[in-house]
């Protein structure tokens, strides 16, 4: 699963997956963000917001076009048999997750 990818890459990827990231809604329960909201939408920022987030549809349409496929749920594209790296590159091309080394 994790194989070709750095150790700050599996890291991101397995956070991702489980939603413990540096994302606005999960630093807000350890008051380490003001708002648990998205910068560009009033609703929490977590993963599943990240891929249907406005502000992130140009990364979310190279995305698509890099896996071929719009018919993927985050589910799927987190999973074990996916290729992590689109989602990974996904990831860093949204902004949101500057303090990670992708």
């Amino acid at each position: 699963m994790y194989e070709g990818l750095s150790r700050p890459q599996c890291s991101v990827f397995a956070q991702l997956r489980t939603g413990h990231i540096g994302l606005n809604a999960y630093l807000f329960h350890f008051h380490l963000a003001l708002s648990p909201n998205c910068p560009h939408c009033p609703v929490p920022e977590s993963v599943p917001h990240l891929s249907h987030c406005r502000a992130h549809q140009p990364h979310r349409l190279r995305l698509i076009h890099h896996i071929g496929t719009a018919r993927l749920s985050l589910k799927q594209l987190l999973s074990v048999k996916s290729d992590p790296k689109p989602v990974l590159d996904f990831a860093r091309d949204t902004g949101r997750l500057t303090r990670y080394a992708l």
